[in-house]
């Protein structure tokens, strides 16, 4: 219940009751249940879609709920996403200098871009999909993409030399967590969109190690940064399989 409360308390606004400031090692043993915590958000989601189904036009509701995700997170991710796609645009391969555009914290025009063009993205995905997939898709969305940070962490090496905000993370996940998350995912996955569930969860690992395998060979691993990103393309990524499955 700790480790759930200090994951609850790191990825949203809420007023967790913790333990205190957690440490970086008490992090790292919280991030399996990243995806659960991911899937109390989905269901808020769908809570608040519920209730202004009747008021807003469907492409309005899914703006209001993107910025819903948005406000409830803080925003956590977006940043990772951010700095990601600058790194990549600015480095040109060069691997020290990525990880130094990456820890930088301004945002350059390519990170805005991003942010811009992945935001609307989301939007227009969400708003695209019959309104009997949306209770799936908003619990779905959420739960996968922190999943995948949890995919990250357990099978990749932490990538930057010196202490990073990641480095807890990625070397405090064991492959036992990512199967118990697993399981978890699976179970809910199944639950929510039926054997299809399956076929989306097992969709989001290839792609998981698909962008492990591409920064192994960029940066020789991962970092806080790519764990943010790779939680913000998942949920598009689980968007973009609801057209496939549906």
């Amino acid at each position: 219940m700790n480790r759930f409360l200090d994951a609850a308390s790191f990825l949203t606004i809420f007023p967790i009751p913790t333990r205190g400031v957690p440490s970086p090692e008490m992090m790292g043993e919280a991030m399996v249940f990243f995806p659960f915590v991911g899937a109390i958000l989905g269901l808020l989601l769908f809570f608040l879609a519920w209730g202004l189904a009747s008021i807003f036009p469907v492409t309005v509701l899914a703006i209001v709920l993107v910025g819903a995700l948005i406000a409830m997170t803080g925003g956590l991710h977006w940043d990772g996403l951010a700095d990601t796609f600058d790194g990549l645009a600015g480095a040109r391969g060069e691997k020290t200098r990525m990880l130094e555009i990456m820890k930088d914290s301004r945002i350059g025009a390519i990170g805005v871009l991003s942010l811009v063009f992945f935001m609307i993205f989301k939007v227009f995905l969400l708003a695209g999909l019959p309104l009997n997939h949306w209770k799936a898709a908003l619990i779905l969305m959420p739960m996968m993409g922190r999943f995948l940070q949890v995919e990250l962490a357990a099978w990749g090496n932490y990538a930057r030399a010196d202490e990073g905000t990641g480095k807890a993370f990625v070397e405090g996940v064991s492959r036992k967590d990512f199967y118990v998350a697993l399981g978890g995912v699976i179970f809910l996955s199944v639950l929510e969109a039926g054997w299809a569930g399956v076929g989306i969860v097992l969709a989001c690992i290839l792609y998981g190690f698909g962008v492990k395998s591409f920064f192994d060979r960029k940066l020789g691993g991962v970092t806080g940064d790519i764990l943010g990103m790779v939680n913000e393309t998942g949920e598009i990524f689980v968007l973009i399989l609801f057209y496939f499955f549906f």
